[in-house]
């Protein structure tokens, strides 16, 4: 299996720094509701506020109740439903959701996890499956050297690949399990790219430059 030629131009992009900007996830969540109260979680943390209060990173709650929130973050606004359980009286949402706004290079980027272990994604509806370097997929502990081998084409020619199945990917609590990716030898592409394989088993929706992502029913 060989990525697309549109991810493999995007990880040259990446190796020579035109998307290495370190800009902050702006992805918002729910993982726990009350009535006036929530729970939320941004990539530097979470809190709990009332309605009317703004959170320490960031976060207005404008609206409450046991099914769902209304926030306003970056200046975009939320209509949000729990997308966690967390503690005795919260109560599990129907369906998971995380709103992502898009960054000022016109991309969206999103924290998550691959098989257990914190990741930063880029989002790229461009790419057939989640594809990373080696030495990212050697910091989250994938034993991609039992994989099967393969080449990619890039701009500086071809480079040597593993192909594997992950796990488990989540981002803001929406999973996907058994996920095929390709792990790239070397440094690049500097981010995971958060690939079809993981977008096709969710839902998403982008809307004035926010992307909501859902589990599927």
């Amino acid at each position: 299996m060989k990525p697309r030629l549109h991810t493999l131009v995007k990880a040259a992009c990446l190796a020579t720094g035109l998307l290495v900007t370190n800009l902050a996830s702006a992805s918002v969540e729910i993982v726990g509701l009350f009535k006036d109260r929530a729970v939320v979680r941004t990539a530097r943390g979470e809190e709990v506020i009332k309605v009317g209060q703004t959170s320490s990173y960031g976060v207005k709650l404008l609206f409450a109740n046991a099914e769902k929130a209304r926030v306003v973050y970056q200046g975009k606004t939320f209509d949000l439903s729990l997308s966690n359980h967390v503690g005795s009286g919260f109560q599990e949402a129907a369906v998971r959701t995380v709103s992502v706004n898009m960054d000022q290079s016109g991309s969206f980027r999103v924290n998550g996890s691959v098989n257990g272990s914190p990741a930063n994604f880029l989002v790229d509806t461009g790419a057939n499956v989640v594809a990373m370097s080696s030495k990212a997929a050697s910091a989250l502990g994938i034993q991609y050297q039992i994989g099967e081998t393969g080449k990619v084409v890039t701009t500086q020619g071809e480079v040597d690949a593993k192909n594997v199945t992950l796990t488990e990917v989540s981002v803001g609590g929406v999973k996907a399990h058994n996920v095929a990716a390709t792990v790239i030898e070397g440094n690049y592409p500097v981010e995971i790219l958060l690939g079809m394989s993981f977008l096709s088993q969710v839902s998403m929706k982008n809307e004035g430059g926010v992307l909501t992502i859902s589990q599927r029913r």
